[in-house]
Order: structure tokens, then sequence, then C-alpha cells
């Protein structure tokens, strides 16, 4: 095959005449890749006209460059600017060795009673095992509540699991489990806590937003370390 020949049947990438720099790069970037302009689009997440539109110059400003130089195997900063090698630097073997990978199995934790919502926002439990979740928890004294009501929602939903332990420490920003001495027992949002009193918001807005109890009248407050969907309640129900 004489060169003019082979330039013909190499046509979409070999013609580079008139094109712009960076177009210029990105054709050159796909013929090494062995791409179409079909095949670069999808590997590179994009619709297939912002390549064609980048190759021909009339787009030069795209987000998409570090995408394209991923799905090329090209130096992105060589495909942007036209700096540097076409192609990556090789990555030096790190001389850390890996460690294990740090896992923990799912514990079975037990559902010990219902949480119903009451109209005030609290709820009374009943005993009772309704059988268990498998979750991760380092707690040894966790244990699940099934919430029923829609004082929660839509943060917590009625049928949900509740994941208490008592054991945790106490987070800002996160859910507690609070019950009053007088009975009164709530899942709410910690906001902070001091000598005196902790300050909790309302998961759901219509019962309230801001309350802060004493110290004196919270029998137990334990942080909810979970919530999950009813499809994860295992055994008896």
């Amino acid at each position: 095959m004489n060169k003019e020949a082979y330039l013909q049947a190499h046509k979409e990438t070999y013609n580079f005449a008139g094109m712009t720099t960076l177009a210029l790069r990105i054709k050159k970037a796909r013929a090494s890749a062995g791409l179409t302009q079909k095949a670069l689009a999808e590997k590179a997440g994009v619709e297939q006209p912002v390549i064609s539109q980048l190759e021909t110059g009339k787009n030069l400003k795209s987000a998409f460059l570090a995408t394209i130089a991923s799905a090329c195997g090209v130096n992105a900063i060589w495909l942007a600017t036209g700096k540097g090698d076409m192609k990556p630097l090789p990555v030096e073997p790190s001389n850390v060795e890996q460690g294990p990978k740090i896992t923990s199995a799912p514990r079975k934790i037990i559902i010990v009673g219902t949480a119903q919502m009451g109209p005030d926002g609290y709820w009374c439990g009943i005993d009772g095992n309704e059988g268990w979740v498998e979750t991760y928890s380092k707690d040894e004294d966790a244990y699940a509540l099934r919430l029923k009501g829609d004082s929660m929602a839509p943060a917590i939903r009625n049928g949900w699991i509740a994941v208490c332990e008592p054991n945790h420490r106490l987070v800002p920003g996160e859910y507690v489990m609070v019950t009053t001495i007088d009975g009164q027992s709530m899942v709410k949002e910690l906001l902070f806590e001091t000598k005196d009193s902790v300050s909790l918001m309302s998961v759901n807005s219509a019962y309230g937003e801001r309350r802060s109890i004493p110290w004196e009248d919270i029998e137990k407050i334990h942080y909810v370390g979970n919530i999950l969907a009813p499809s994860k309640v295992l055994g008896n129900l």
C-alpha cells in the first residue's frame, strides 16, 4: 500500500490539518488508545457529540478533559496543556507493606420491644422479643427497638429499627434514645450537653424544635448507633 492509500485508509486518525492544538491532542490520545469517538464517549461517560466538538475545535472549554485522559490512558496535564509526556509516568512501587484488612463480623442484636410513637413525640416500650437484626456494634450491651408511628418522619419511618448502644459515647449531631424519670422516652438529635442538662432537637419539627432536659430528670440516655430498614429483621416477628 502506497503512502497516499495508507493515509486515506487512516484518514480519521491522521487528518489533523487545520485543527486547534487541543483538538489535535484529543484526537491523538483517542488514536493511541484505539478508540472510536463512540467508544471513547462511552468510556468517558459523555455524549458522542462532545467528543466530536472537541476534536473539531468547536468546544475548547470542556470539563471532561481529565475523564477523557483517563479513558485514553494519557497524561491529563499533557492533554490539557501540551506540557510533559503524553503517557503518564509509571508509578513507583511503594516500600510500605500493606497491613491486614480491618474487618468485624456483624453480630446478632435482639429487638427487645416496640417503641410506640405517641402524639407528643414520646413512646412507651412494649416488652417482648420481636426477633433480631444483624449489624456492626462493639457494644456488648447493644439492643434494638422497633419504631412505630410517624412522629419521627421523614428522618425515621414507621416500622424501622433503632440500634441503641448504652456504652457508646454521646455524639452531638447524632441520635440518642432518652428516657426521663417520669417514664417518657424519645429518640431525638443531640445538640450538645453541659454539666446541667442536655439540649435536644426533635426529628420532626411538628413536635417542637429544641428542648433542654436537666440531668437529674434523665433516667437513661443511650447513643443510637444505627437505623435499619424492616427488611433487616430476622427471626420471629
